[in-house]
């Protein structure tokens, strides 16, 4: 399964990690569908890459459904689908995280991922096989007190998820694997610099922007991913290991 000519659908291309693997997969030659629920946005990187693209609201079922359904018609069929899009997760106290911030966060970071992956894979076991990448975070197998205890419950479930879904349709030639990337630096709310400075002091190999997650996508949607299943990819610069 080459990378070039791949037909690949990628949620949140409007910018960070989303748009860096856009951009890094139309440079190898990949067929995409790029979307988001900024719409102008993403409009505009799309053209800019020429690009198919298309709206899209992850945590509601019906218009991931859309969305599939209309990147199938525009591209002919789909190989592979990168879900990125998501929201951060305020840094919230464990006991002042609001009931309506839980829901919102786990019904856009974990239910999101699982509603475009719902509706692409009837066509992926249509066509005989494709790849699927979730993009969960280091929060999903690390603690950290700063983060709202709903953002590590959403990332962790992301990687629930992967391992469950990659034992059910292996059989039908689906590759699902997830990426647990670590701070970037380039997404979120921007890090003042006294702490990626602290960051840096303690982290020898600093953040490393969103292209290692980019290159990291590239790796198992690639025919090197051939073999590559159930993984949950560490790309975190030294800050998790093992």
């Amino acid at each position: 399964m080459a990378l070039e000519g791949q037909r690949v659908v990628v949620t949140g291309a409007a910018q960070g990690i989303g748009e860096c693997t856009a951009r890094t997969l139309a440079a190898k030659g990949c067929r995409l569908y790029l979307t988001d629920i900024q719409a102008e946005k993403v409009a505009g990187v799309a053209n800019e890459l020429g690009a198919r693209h298309g709206p899209v609201d992850i945590g509601d079922p019906p218009s991931a459904q859309t969305m599939i359904n209309h990147a199938i018609s525009q591209l002919g069929h789909i190989d592979s689908l990168v879900n990125i899009a998501g929201i951060d997760g305020p840094d919230d106290d464990a006991l002042e995280e609001t009931e309506e911030h839980w829901r919102e966060i786990i019904d856009v970071d974990l239910s999101g991922p699982w509603w475009i992956t719902r509706a692409a894979l009837p066509h992926m076991i249509e066509r005989g096989g494709g790849r699927v990448v979730i993009t969960s975070s280091v929060t999903g197998v690390m603690g950290f007190a700063e983060f709202s205890p709903s953002y590590h419950a959403a990332k962790a479930g992301l990687v629930g998820l992967t391992l469950g879904l990659s034992a059910r349709f292996e059989t039908d030639g689906i590759l699902i694997n997830a990426i647990t990337p670590g701070y970037i630096g380039t997404t979120g709310n921007p890090m003042p610099q006294s702490e990626i400075d602290a960051y840096n002091a303690v982290n020898p190999l600093g953040m490393g922007g969103a292209q290692p997650v980019a290159d990291a996508v590239c790796y198992l949607l690639d025919d090197s991913g051939r073999w590559i299943s159930g993984t949950v990819m560490n790309v975190t610069g030294g800050l998790l290991r093992g």
